[in-house]
């Protein structure tokens, strides 16, 4: 190809001959070929109507949220989930739970919906934006619907906001794009509401008023005064989403890690990043829901400065050979402008790249190789058309294959990290750390506590692992190394009162009364309203043979938590421990209010009319107490035979 022989819009220059007539072109046919792509992109994506929920964000946004049973418009508009802030993805997925509850095909059925409404939209995004181009469009359009790197997307409930925010923001395109057709400001108006519900549902949009800038020069619309007076509204909105998602980033320390690396360090993440998603575009192989960041103590070494050595020589060279086509210079501007905060130069969480980053990005590269499909071959030095057809032929079983084939990864957590360990095995803290979650969940104790173990291995500073090593140690009856657990945890957070109630209730199964009752008193300390501190010190309290504190402490769970589906056995430890008391009118009548409570078909109902019998007998009420000794007796409860003879029953 000789770059000095293309005009500005990519088109080789020659002389204008005249056209013969020709017959009026059929029209429609491009709606054939979008058909075909959204035929494919759906069959590829079966497996994923299939998945269920994973305990990788999909517990934060739906199956442990207490919004989705109790949704109200102020709790979806001001509360922040898992480091975010968008209102109208949580709106989507109270809507899904309120359609189907938790079953999960729904919700895989509207990301997969939402991801057919945006294939079509790229296809008549770049349909427009090329001028009519058949083959940019399909190509772009095609590949966008079923390229591998887009699973993570489609198939992940949590990434919700990826295709819910990729399909207004293409629709602002669109109507942007409108508006440059017809200068009527209805489009313009159009293109900001677009804008501002894509921000809505995921704050990557907030880069949509650079997209348009380069649509402008793309274009080539002048950039006057009045092309940046129109944008002064998207800036208004990205500055203002913005600064909400900093908040929300902060409240949960997703910037924390950004402090671990320094700036150049930072840089050379981004330029690994770059590289590997610009080759993963065309070798979409060892794919991965996580890949991690280097160890904080590691030297950097090649894998990371070659790249930044790659950039460093295809950026200019790119420019400079390219610099006339102005297609291929909109693309890759496309493509960093919608990336280039998502490149760990301004680092949050801990991995170094996803493969949901290139959800919208990939648009740019595919638009700038799928161009050449529509230029005439003839008078070039290097045959750049017949390659990129050559590469997008050999591309499109792998992506099918490889879309099939990823898509049932997101089945469950089992099928979800064990993938990301096989990729990437005793390196993610947070794959052992999430199965082990899964498996202590399921049942499967050993299993469980091997993978805590690795956890801790990787990272020993991590409260939440020991933790849960310990409820799976407490689990399975091996106390003192549970209670050990809980000392660890307790080392890293002295005031996680989840850690320290356990650790109290490990004491107390070990018969420390005393150190288990000064855990609970720390917990109730820390939190007045946990319920679970009052109730086990209570139990510690009677155990002591301090029935008054162990009355206060039932009265007090009782209080802070009146709708307690448990509170039937508060009432009943509560009686029982007044009658220690020998305060038989108080006992019974706490007693009544525990049978009152119980749910139907308990089976404690029987022990609380037993124990209502003996405070009605010592109150002499003997027809009262033959009647509830009768009641245990036919709900299965043993009645000692000697009590029925001294009430005459």
């Amino acid at each position: 190809m000789d770059a000095h022989s293309e005009r500005g819009d990519g088109l080789t220059q020659r002389k204008p001959k005249p056209k013969p007539k020709q017959a009026p072109k059929r029209t429609g046919g491009h709606l054939l070929w979008l058909g075909a792509i959204l035929i494919l992109t759906f069959v590829a994506y079966l497996p994923s109507l299939s998945n269920g929920f994973i305990n990788w964000d999909d517990n934060w946004y739906v199956t442990e949220n207490a919004l989705m049973t109790n949704p109200t418009l102020h709790g979806i508009l001001t509360t922040n989930y898992a480091g975010n802030y968008h209102p109208l993805t949580m709106a989507s997925l109270v809507l899904n739970y309120k359609l189907s509850g938790m079953n999960a095909g729904s919700y895989h059925w509207l990301n997969l919906l939402l991801h057919l409404a945006n294939t079509a939209f790229v296809f008549f995004f770049i349909r427009k934006l090329s001028g009519g181009r058949l083959w940019t469009s399909v190509a772009t359009a095609l590949f966008f619907g079923i390229h591998p790197m887009h699973v993570e997307s489609v198939a992940w409930i949590s990434e919700r906001k990826d295709v819910l925010y990729a399909f207004f923001y293409l629709i602002g395109l669109i109507t942007y794009l409108c508006y440059l057709e017809t200068r009527r400001w209805s489009w313009l108006v159009g293109a900001w509401l677009a804008f501002v519900l894509s921000c809505a549902s995921k704050p990557a949009a907030v880069v949509f008023p650079l997209t348009l800038l380069a649509i402008d020069w793309f274009r080539r619309r002048p950039w006057r005064t009045g092309v940046w007076l129109e944008k002064i509204p998207f800036f208004a909105v990205s500055v203002v989403t913005g600064l909400l998602t900093i908040k929300a980033q902060v409240t949960v320390g997703a910037t924390v890690a950004s402090g671990i690396w320094n700036l150049p360090q930072r840089a050379l993440f981004a330029c690994y990043g770059t590289v590997m998603y610009v080759v993963k575009l065309f070798l979409p192989f060892h794919l991965s829901a996580v890949y991690p960041l280097p160890s904080a103590t590691a030297q950097l070494g090649a894998r990371f400065y070659v790249p930044a050595g790659i950039l460093a020589v295809a950026i200019p060279a790119i420019l400079y050979l390219f610099r006339r086509v102005r297609p291929v210079i909109f693309g890759i501007a496309f493509f960093f402008i919608n990336i280039a905060l998502v490149l760990q130069v301004f680092t949050v969480g801990a991995a170094l790249m996803a493969d949901r980053y290139t959800y919208l990005p990939y648009v740019g590269l595919l638009f700038a190789l799928a161009w050449w499909l529509d230029e005439p071959a003839s008078g070039a030095r290097v045959p750049v058309k017949p390659i990129v057809a050559g590469i997008f032929l050999l591309l499109l079983p792998v992506s099918l294959v490889q879309t099939w084939n990823r898509s049932p990864i997101w089945r469950d957590p089992e099928t979800f990290w064990n993938d990301t360990i096989q990729k990437y095995p005793r390196q993610i803290v947070d794959a052992y750390y999430n199965r082990g979650n899964h498996y202590m969940r399921t049942g499967r104790l050993p299993q469980s506590l091997a993978d805590f173990d690795q956890a801790i291995a990787l990272n020993p500073g991590v409260q939440r692992i020991w933790y849960n090593r310990g409820l799976v140690l407490a689990e399975m009856n091996q106390n003192d190394s549970a209670l050990v657990s809980f000392d660890h945890s307790l080392r890293i957070d002295p005031k996680n009162a989840d850690a320290r109630n356990n650790r109290g209730a490990m004491k107390y199964r070990m018969g420390n009364l005393a150190g288990a009752a000064a855990d609970f008193t720390r917990v109730i300390e820390l939190n007045p309203r946990y319920r679970d501190a009052y109730s086990n010190r209570a139990f510690a309290y009677y155990d002591m043979k301090e029935y008054e504190k162990a009355v206060a402490d039932r009265k007090m769970a009782i209080q802070v938590a009146p709708g307690n589906p448990a509170n039937d056995e508060e009432y009943f430890w509560l009686g029982v421990s007044l009658q220690r008391l020998n305060r038989q009118r108080e006992a019974a009548d706490a007693l009544t209010e525990a049978i009152r409570v119980a749910r139907a078909g308990s089976t404690r109902l029987g022990r609380y009319y037993l124990s209502r019998a003996y405070s009605r007998e010592a109150l002499h009420d003997r027809a009262g107490a033959i009647q509830d000794a009768h009641e245990a007796q036919r709900l299965g409860e043993k009645v000692d035979p000697a009590f029925l003879r001294a009430i005459g029953g």
